[in-house]
């Protein structure tokens, strides 16, 4: 009997990219969804410190301390998951559907693989503060905290690693509603772990302060992880029978670690140097680190819309390559889309600065300060808008590896030294640090742009398991 003939790929149902208004939608379709799920996810550390805030001083510093060397490390993770949606993206856009649930299975297995080490890192929070003179009162409380949050961080990459996935698919919004009802979780658990709760009849919840933190933020991660299971139940049924051979495939994993490990690296260190930025503010003052701060937590907010349109480019750019289509229009579109995001919302920053500066603080001296660094901000919020989804958009062709190094370059090897010089040596002034910044950005944002215009000139070759990326 004559063998049945090999199964063909679905036929691609993605379209060749339409007009500027068609992408434009397109692209705002998918990023909203995004975009509100990282307002989300930001909304739980606030509701974590205004907590932790009245109970005092010393638990806001532990959890604040905690926090901050946790973010550090998973950043790695986290990034290196964004940086496997090609594969997803593309074999979406192929009609190579039939494969999603194996790409699931190593994506999860790649996730529990970057999650094991970087949880064993959280054990080394108390010594890492030691290290930077810390206050010692606040730091068994923050190595407790970061201890206790090691346990979460098999979940979070779980839960990241089936959201990438969805993406990959332009199935957006599970992860954002998933991330709501963590909100609503996080604000019940850390009443209760936090503060404590007399429950009558002699009975009662203790206050657990920073650790209860740490616990409340772990119950949320693994309620993430099971209800996004639930909701990939189908898949992950499917994905469960993935042969080991197939899972454990040498090729496979190669392409996985040459996609996900540079946009790992690269959102590490673009992060950690807006860190060594404020360390080196700080050493100007007390009122120069207040701003910065205040300056920085407005920033953040902005800088969403376009980390929102990123993602969607890389799924949208990902499908159009998986497809065989060309993807340089919908590229420049979505860096047109951030580019006015941001222009328009520094604007408002210079129109609005102080208005908005003053819901933060009402100390004069702060205020002075940050109201020289927000024409500052203005101009490196533009360039961080034109970067994030140029980097996006080469993300979704596959294209990691040279823009990471141009990231490490423009930030460490000429922003961050021009930063020293300008604002420690030469003026000694908060905007001179965050001239270096500027100067960063605007190399960043002009490499990424020239390498998006030579990438998407060529035929760009899809990422698979058998080949790994050039």
């Amino acid at each position: 009997m004559a063998s049945p003939p090999p199964k063909q790929p679905s036929p691609p149902l993605v379209q060749p990219a339409g007009t500027a208004w068609h992408e434009t939608r397109a692209l705002g379709q998918l990023a909203w969804p995004i975009v509100v799920g990282q307002v989300g996810m930001v909304t739980m550390g606030l509701v974590d410190v205004a907590v932790c805030g009245h109970e005092g001083a010393d638990i806001l510093a532990a959890v604040g301390a905690g926090r901050i060397f946790s973010f550090g490390v998973v950043l790695f993770g986290l990034g290196a998951l964004r940086g496997l949606e090609p594969l997803f993206a593309q074999a979406w856009g192929a009609g190579e559907h039939q494969q999603l649930p194996t790409a699931l299975a190593r994506c999860l297995a790649f996730a529990f693989a970057v999650s094991v080490p970087i949880a064993l890192l959280h054990l080394l929070c108390g010594p890492a503060l030691t290290l930077l003179q810390q206050p010692p009162e606040i730091i068994p409380a923050a190595h407790e905290y970061a201890s206790i949050r090691a346990v979460g961080v098999p979940a979070a990459f779980g839960f990241s690693a089936m959201a990438v996935w969805l993406q990959g698919q332009g199935r957006v919004r599970a992860p954002m509603l998933v991330v709501m009802i963590g909100n609503v979780i996080n604000l019940i658990l850390d009443l209760i772990l936090i503060r404590g709760v007399e429950l009558g009849a002699g009975w009662s919840i203790p206050a657990f302060g920073a650790s209860g933190c740490a616990w409340a933020s772990n119950a949320v991660e693994f309620s993430w992880l099971l209800l996004l299971g639930w909701i990939c139940r189908d898949a992950l049924r499917d994905a469960l029978r993935t042969p080991r051979r197939a899972l454990w495939s040498a090729s496979a994993w190669q392409t996985m670690c040459s996609l996900g490990l540079p946009v790992g690296v690269q959102t590490s260190l673009e992060v950690w140097a807006f860190n060594v930025t404020g360390l080196m503010v700080g050493m100007l003052g007390a009122a120069a680190l207040g701003a910065h701060v205040i300056a920085m937590q407005i920033i953040s907010f902005t800088f969403m819309v376009p980390f929102g349109i990123g993602a969607a480019a890389s799924a949208r750019v990902g499908n159009l390559v998986g497809a065989g289509h060309p993807w340089r229009r919908t590229g420049l579109i979505a860096v047109a889309m951030g580019t006015a995001w941001m222009a328009a919302s520094a604007l408002l920053l210079l129109v609005l600065g102080e208005t908005v500066c003053r819901l933060f603080t009402t100390e004069s001296k702060v205020l002075a300060v940050v109201l020289t660094l927000l024409p500052v901000a203005a101009v490196f919020q533009v360039a961080d808008g034109v970067q994030a989804v140029a980097f996006g958009v080469l993300r979704g062709a596959g294209d990691t590896r040279v823009p990471a190094m141009m990231n490490v370059v423009a930030y460490w090897l000429v922003g961050l030294p021009v930063g020293w010089w300008v604002g420690l040596m030469v003026t000694k002034e908060p905007w001179g640090v965050w001239s270096g910044l500027v100067v960063g950005l605007v190399l960043v944002a002009s490499l990424m742009m020239g390498r998006l215009w030579l990438v998407s000139g060529r035929q760009t070759l899809r990422v698979t398991s058998a080949a790994p990326p050039p």
